[in-house]
């Protein structure tokens, strides 16, 4: 049931955010992991065919980019970056294959092309923007940070051109908030409540963009399995 799932990864995520005050601790990757492997798990129920291989992957890449940046191991940091990078490309996907769905299209009035148009262009300024405040502190990084900027933003667009629910727009747009106040952590100034932002934010994309998904690629079922 979709308010099983709702509550169960409420309740893991509160768990972890509320663990932050104790952060660093041992075994804190697990805790953080908890609730994007209860999405996997639920998108494995959920789905069938390309849609569970392409969304589960989008979710285990970002499980596993959980896992490596929670490790206090050297270049985690890069680590981390490249499972979302790959997290993201295969979100890519996930709203391609949508696309191939008339069901999905018969079911999808979320946004109109004004609306999508307007939408697009705050997201693209928005990533410039941060492109060019976090960039030139970068370092070494700058191809890797670059790189990023560039397949997050694809992502974006593609939710709300591809996608085009609100779940799926908004749970992108809550991802790429999500990844601007950590490499404003990373780069500059940390921002106040930083962790806690970035994975408050972050939970609720992964949330809105799995379960949007599934949705969208079921959207004949009256229940979302979990």
């Amino acid at each position: 049931m979709k308010k099983r799932l709702a509550a169960v990864y409420a309740v893991l995520s509160s768990i972890y955010l509320a663990s932050l005050l104790f952060s660093p601790y041992a075994y804190q990757f697990v805790l953080k992991a908890l609730p994007v492997a209860l999405l996997s798990l639920a998108v494995v129920k959920s789905t069938a065919g390309m849609a569970r291989v392409v969304l589960a992957f989008a979710l285990i890449f970002s499980l596993a980019g959980d896992v490596v940046l929670a490790l206090p191991i050297e270049h985690s940091f890069l680590a981390g970056l490249a499972c979302f990078f790959l997290a993201h490309v295969t979100y890519v996907l996930s709203f391609y294959c949508l696309t191939r769905r008339a069901e999905h299209l018969q079911h999808t009035n979320a946004f109109s092309l004004l609306a999508k148009g307007l939408i697009s262009l705050c997201v693209l300024i928005f990533a410039l923007l941060i492109a060019m405040h976090i960039l030139p502190e970068a370092n070494t990084l700058f191809v890797p940070v670059l790189a990023y900027v560039s397949v997050i933003l694809t992502m974006g667009l593609s939710a709300i051109w591809l996608g085009n629910t609100r779940l799926i727009v908004g749970g992108a747009l809550l991802f790429i908030i999500s990844d601007a106040v950590l490499a404003q952590s990373v780069f500059r100034t940390p921002l106040p409540f930083s962790p806690f932002l970035v994975m408050l934010t972050y939970y609720a994309a992964q949330y809105c963009l799995a379960v949007g998904l599934i949705v969208a690629f079921n959207p004949n079922s009256g229940k979302l399995k979990a």
